[in-house]
């Protein structure tokens, strides 16, 4: 009997066996070779490497002790988050509203202590602080006063121009008694001035007094103040 592939001829069943075993080799060798194991395991070792570096790197990132990921997400916060020092530097609202000098100040107010020479403009004012005045009508506050024309024109000038805020908030005008050498009014020439008393009725009252010098004839738009403690 003659043999086929190893096996006796004319035995159907090995034949077809043998037959079998040939075919799978063959398309086993013919197969391309991006699907061949000895291609594919190394490739799936590279990605499962890359992988493992892709989930651990990112930047230095620290793990804390229940394994969550600490660093940059720590920097983040505290980016987020404004430090005490810059809460402290940056000034709050209400640090930025000053309080007024007395009651009733205005913004545009030049404000100076008793006996300051304040100036407004090319104009400069002076009020000394404040003295009883001699009046046998009433107790009165008096202030030696001056004003010097700095400007290249004519100016007005009142002894109306002058008032006093007293500590409970009342502002007075001038009283005639008091002084015998009261400004009374008129002009001042280009580089002139002029000098005199003004004086106001008075109560026995204890705290900050305020002289106010605000022009009936307005050259400017300020007002002085001088504060008397």
């Amino acid at each position: 009997m003659t043999e086929h592939n190893g096996f006796p001829a004319g035995d159907p069943i090995r034949g077809a066996k043998a037959q079998a075993k040939a075919d799978k080799a063959y398309k086993k060798a013919m197969r391309p070779w991006f699907k061949k194991k000895r291609v594919i395991l190394p490739l799936a070792l590279v990605a499962v490497i890359g992988i493992a570096n892709l989930a651990n790197g990112g930047g230095d990132k620290e793990t804390d002790a229940n394994g969550s990921s600490v660093g940059s997400t720590v920097q983040q916060a505290e980016a987020a988050t404004p430090s005490k020092k810059t809460e402290d530097a940056a000034p709050s609202k209400k640090a930025e509203k000053k309080a007024p000098a007395f009651p009733g100040a205005e913004e545009s107010d030049v404000i100076g202590n008793a006996g300051a020479a304040l100036k407004m403009g090319d104009i400069t004012v002076t009020s000394a602080a404040l003295e009883q005045g001699k009046s046998i009508l009433g107790a009165t506050l008096c202030t030696a006063v001056s004003v010097k024309n700095g400007s290249d024109e004519t100016i007005d000038f009142n002894s109306m121009d002058w008032k006093l805020q007293s500590p409970g908030g009342t502002i007075k005008n001038i009283t005639f008694g008091g002084s015998d050498d009261t400004i009374g009014g008129g002009e001042i020439a280009p580089g002139g001035s002029t000098k005199g008393d003004v004086c106001f009725e008075a109560k026995n009252e204890k705290g900050q007094y305020i002289v106010l010098y605000e022009p009936v004839f307005k050259f400017f738009s300020d007002r002085a103040a001088w504060i008397n403690k």
